[in-house]
């Protein structure tokens, strides 16, 4: 029973995990700021993506080292 618990609770988080991205989709970008390892921009580590809809989605490392591209919205 146990293990069967666990594979359960593993499967929960899995499929959290998974569909979390997708649901985090917001629709129209505003603008988006891309983080960098160093100055010179050799590796990207994160982003944040901002929607039009005031949702904001995180994904890596914020650092000092960034690029910030804006679409605006409609």
């Amino acid at each position: 029973m146990k293990k069967l618990l666990k594979i359960a609770g593993l499967f929960a988080v899995l499929t959290a995990s998974t569909t979390l991205p997708a649901r985090a989709m917001h629709g129209q970008q505003e603008w988006v700021v891309i983080f960098y390892d160093d100055e010179n921009h050799t590796n990207i580590v994160g982003s944040n993506v901002f929607y039009c809809d005031g949702h904001v989605v995180h994904v890596g490392a914020r650092t000092l080292y960034t690029d910030e591209v804006y679409y605006g919205c409609d």
